[in-house]
């Protein structure tokens, strides 16, 4: 067996309720300039998404927040269809 990093995508956040598009902007950086419920309403599908991998047994993490990445824990991230190269700077650090 191979030594393969996975990660999950969590899709479409744009189209959470109230959100603002931050054009060229990391989505790290975009995440930030949201307003307080966009992220609430965010943090809370994260928690329930996170929840439904443990109860199969699987650890994830936000990438930017993975400290295990390559071990025991997944790394999520988020990506927009209105930004053209969401995947660009996540996949980078992989080897």
């Amino acid at each position: 067996m191979r030594n393969t990093e996975f990660i999950v995508a969590l899709n479409k956040i744009d189209r959470l309720y109230g959100w603002k598009v931050c054009r060229n902007a990391p989505i790290v950086k975009a995440m930030k300039q949201q307003s307080k419920d966009v992220q609430f309403e965010f943090n809370t599908r994260l928690t329930q998404i996170v929840t439904q991998f443990k109860e199969q047994g699987i650890n994830t993490e936000l990438y930017y927040k993975n400290k295990e990445m390559g071990k025991d824990t997944f790394s999520i991230i988020q990506t927009s269809a209105i930004r053209k190269d969401p995947y660009k700077p996540i996949i980078q650090p992989f080897p």
